[in-house]
């Protein structure tokens, strides 16, 4: 069951990903989508919620409410900059560079909270710099977009990782304050909000297709049934092992996709830098 529930974690992942390439594709408003998509994220989490008894609207600290507000505003500008790299760079290079962010609340992890930095885990951190290199010195001069193929790449690779640094800083400094439950819905509502002001203020939620409501519902579903799956999986095998698995079926399955549908382009050098980047999620996270 346990091997299961990974590939339905790395199934909604891979999904997730490739409906984003077709809004792309199709020039749907990237805003309202993930505007939509938070909405049946944050609506999904509430009713969690409900079903499981936990209190809707708790007396937290200010502190909290900001820290969430400053997380909700990394998820849905990652989502945006992911969305736009995987229309220019392709599905398998951008999900290579956004998973192997994982490398930045690993070195929170040793600077913060003392956790041991081993020769494996420094092989790792060598690799992730030398998969970087490959998979955006080709794509420095490449713009579709006001920012490079290069510069979406380095950003998804920051805010991914800023964005799992601050959930470790939660599990770290916050988790008696609020359950994971108050977190993620904290979160989902103020990525919802931040969508909606920034989409009525440049004039494209005024013009939400059925369309786009349609693909933002698509994209919602994958994107909360992908952590059930992962965090149940949880109960299985070692989060280690977990998490290694998913990262580096989520990179293959990336590519695989992205090649077989999309007919992306990949050099030789960019498959050495996704291969590099499997090697280092698995010295980073197992070893």
């Amino acid at each position: 069951m346990g091997i299961v529930l990974i590939l339905l974690s790395v199934g909604c992942s891979v999904l997730l990903a490739n409906l984003l390439k077709l809004g792309e594709l199709r020039r749907y408003s990237i805003l309202n989508v993930l505007t939509v998509n938070y909405a049946v994220a944050f609506s999904s989490a509430l009713v969690l919620n409900v079903r499981n008894e936990v209190s809707l609207w708790p007396d937290f600290p200010l502190w909290f409410w900001f820290f969430c507000a400053f997380i909700g505003f990394i998820f849905i500008a990652n989502f945006f900059l992911f969305s736009r790299s995987v229309h220019q760079n392709g599905l398998g290079v951008s999900i290579a560079a956004m998973r192997m962010s994982l490398l930045l609340p690993l070195l929170l992890a040793v600077v913060l909270y003392g956790e041991a930095l081993t020769l494996s885990r420094v092989t790792g951190i060598l690799l992730v710099f030398g998969a970087l290199y490959l998979l955006i010195s080709g794509r420095v001069k490449l713009r579709l977009t006001q920012v490079s193929s290069a510069g979406l790449l380095l950003l998804i690779f920051i805010f991914s990782g800023t964005a799992d640094a601050s959930l470790k800083i939660f599990e770290e400094e916050m988790s008696a304050v609020a359950s994971e439950a108050h977190l993620m819905s904290a979160i989902f509502f103020f990525s919802l909000l931040i969508g909606i002001a920034t989409s009525l203020r440049q004039g494209q939620l005024q013009q939400l297709s059925r369309s786009e409501v349609m693909l933002g519902a698509g994209v919602g579903i994958p994107n909360l049934f992908s952590s059930v799956f992962l965090i149940q999986a949880f109960a299985w095998y070692d989060a280690s092992v977990v998490y290694a698995v998913v990262n580096m079926l989520v990179v293959a399955g990336g590519a695989l996709t992205g090649y077989l549908f999309w007919k992306d382009d990949i050099t030789r050098k960019e498959l050495a830098g996704i291969a590099l980047a499997l090697a280092a999620i698995l010295l980073l996270v197992v070893f």
